[in-house]
């Protein structure tokens, strides 16, 4: 039997996702949709991110094969559409970056009920990818979604991780930094209504010198919504000179949404530069003053704090047509 009644990241920490009930699921062989070449199963370095959860564990042993995806020119988009075609519906996709190519990748899903992934990325040397994660399923859906990057030699990613709807939303992020001048960036973004879970977990491994990492989220919550938020930045013992900063800022529009924020920092060496903050806040009555003595009311008020909470992410992403859908999303979730 699948232990997944709770899993518990610290005192009063804890998620429930006994409503899974993994071990009562059946997985089918081509449960999935997505441009690519099937080969053979090929998850490497399960060490990191899936032998020790068990929700990715279950993943990992009822993938049946791996979707293999090459990108071999820059590309100003490459889409990514993961469509379920069963209830319960897991995959491994293996991207490769090669050399030297520019490229954002947009990734979206498609849920049925349960959908479980993991997506390894290999950034081969002086390659640029932006990775933007659109997770906006159906609010009766449950997506768990591992995502790991092997960065190498002068190799940037940066990753855009979206979390809006579903009834429980996984998002896990790995970022390894293999070797010298290897950055990782990590920009999060999510937005929980009515008894949504969001259990976002950010990391970043330097493993090499001068390399440099930035995570930063932004999110608000909403009704009785929960968000469960970790972060880890990990500098290793030969990684000298490595840069790592990361915060985390969640707007609270009800008292009954929480937010565990978890940030952590393992430093094995002196020669680093790191940071790490963590902030809750509501809309309080002042910043609305500030507002009606300008004679904007409440709902406009509170449209421009979202917006402006949750722009400093969305900026971040380079297309415009991805952007205003993000945005559109998030303003209907807002005025239902």
């Amino acid at each position: 039997m699948i232990e997944t009644e709770n899993i518990k990241y610290g005192i009063g920490i804890n998620a429930d996702y006994s409503v899974l009930a993994l071990d009562t699921r059946k997985v089918e062989n081509d449960s999935i949709d997505c441009v690519g070449e099937s080969v053979a199963r090929d998850i490497k370095q399960v060490d990191i991110g899936i032998q020790n959860n068990f929700l990715f564990s279950y993943i990992a042993e009822n993938v049946k094969n791996t979707i293999s995806i090459c990108i071999d020119k820059d590309t100003p988009v490459f889409p990514i559409d993961i469509k379920a075609k069963a209830d319960t519906a897991v995959a491994h996709i293996q991207i490769i970056i090669k050399k030297g190519i520019k490229t954002t990748i947009h990734e979206q899903i498609t849920n049925k009920n349960f959908v479980g992934i993991i997506i390894d990325l290999q950034v081969e040397e002086g390659a640029d990818v932006t990775y933007i994660a659109d997770q906006r399923c159906n609010d009766d859906t449950y997506t768990i979604a591992l995502r790991r990057a092997f960065v190498h030699k002068n190799a940037k990613i940066k990753w855009i991780d979206i979390a809006i709807g579903g009834a429980i939303a996984n998002s896990t992020m790995y970022t390894l930094l293999d070797e010298s001048g290897a950055v990782g960036e990590t920009y999060g973004l999510f937005y929980g209504t009515d008894e949504q879970l969001h259990d976002i977990s950010h990391t970043t491994v330097h493993r090499s010198s001068y390399t440099k990492s930035i995570l930063k989220t932004n999110g608000v919550l909403d009704n009785k919504s929960k968000a469960i938020y970790r972060s880890l930045i990990d500098i290793r013992e030969n990684a000298f000179n490595a840069d790592g900063q990361q915060k985390e800022e969640t707007l609270l529009l009800s008292r009954d949404a929480h937010v565990s924020s978890v940030p952590d920092l393992q430093i094995a060496n002196s020669e680093v530069t790191c940071s790490h903050g963590v902030s809750t806040r509501n809309i309080d009555e002042q910043t609305l003053f500030y507002f009606f003595s300008r004679g904007i009311d409440r709902e406009v008020a509170r449209h421009a704090i979202l917006d402006g909470h949750l722009s400093v992410i969305l900026d971040m992403i380079e297309d415009d047509s991805i952007i205003l859908r993000v945005a559109d999303a998030i303003m209907q979730t807002y005025d239902t």
